[in-house]
C-alpha cells in the first residue's frame, strides 16, 4: 500500500516535521530575523568548535546516481518539490518505487543530509557525546508504487531532531550554499540524491 505524508503523519513515521512545534520553531526563528548563521558558499571542510562532536560517517560507497536508479529488477525515483530554499522553510522529497517489482529497504531514516565542501559532500549532522551513532535501520518490503515521503525544515533544529532516539546536533550552523538529501537505504541498490540550495 502506498504510503503518503498524510498516512507517515498519521502513524508517527519519519519526517523532518515530526511535530509541528518543532516546524513552528525554525519558522519563527527565520522570521525573527536569525537567518543561516553557517559558512557561506562552498568552504573548504565543516568545522565544529565542540571537541565532543562526532560528524556522521557516510554510510555508502560510491558515486550517488542522481535521482533514478535501477535496483533488483525495479526502478527507484526520488523527486523534490523545489531546488532552492529559503533557510527556515521546507522541501518535500518522496521515493517511490515505480517499478514493477518488490525490493527490500531499510526504512525511513536510512538518509544522509550533505554539504558540498571542498573534501566533498559531508553530512551536516553529528553525535555531541563524542562517539559516533548506528541509526535504526529495519529492513522492510518496499513494493511497486511504495512511496517514503519527507518535509526537511531547513532549520539546524529540525534536521537534528527528526530521528528519533539519537542525540544528534548540527554543526556548524547551516548557511548559504549546496547541501543534498540521499537515501543510502536501498537494499542491493545504489544511493539516490537530489541537490538543493539553500538561499539566505
Amino acid at each position: 500500500m502506498e504510503r503518503t505524508r498524510r498516512d507517515l503523519l498519521a502513524t508517527g513515521a519519519a519526517t523532518f516535521t515530526v511535530a509541528g512545534s518543532v516546524g513552528v520553531a525554525g519558522c519563527l526563528d527565520f522570521a525573527a530575523g536569525d537567518g543561516p548563521q553557517g559558512p557561506e558558499g562552498t568552504p573548504e571542510t565543516l568545522t565544529c568548535e565542540d571537541e565532543s562532536f562526532v560528524r556522521l560517517d557516510r554510510p555508502f560507497d560510491g558515486a550517488v546516481d542522481g535521482t533514478v536508479v535501477e535496483a533488483g529488477g525495479t526502478r527507484f525515483e526520488l523527486s523534490a518539490e523545489g531546488f532552492s530554499e529559503t533557510y527556515g522553510q521546507s522541501i518535500r522529497l518522496v521515493l517511490r518505487n515505480t517499478g514493477d517489482e518488490p525490493a527490500r529497504a531499510l526504512g525511513e531514516y536510512a538518509y544522509s543530509i550533505q554539504r558540498e565542501t571542498g573534501e566533498g559532500w559531508l553530512d551536516v549532522r553529528g553525535s555531541t557525546t563524542g562517539e559516533g551513532v548506528e541509526f535504526p535501520q529495519t529492513e522492510e518490503s518496499f513494493g511497486p508504487n511504495d512511496a517514503y515521503s519527507w518535509t526537511v525544515d531547513l532549520d539546524e533544529e529540525s534536521i537534528a531532531t527528526a530521528v528519533p532516539d539519537l542525540d544528534l546536533t548540527v554543526c556548524p550552523p547551516l548557511g548559504p550554499g549546496p547541501y543534498r538529501f540521499v537515501y543510502w537505504g536501498i537494499v542491493d541498490g545504489p544511493p539516490i540524491g537530489s541537490e538543493f540550495e539553500l538561499i539566505g
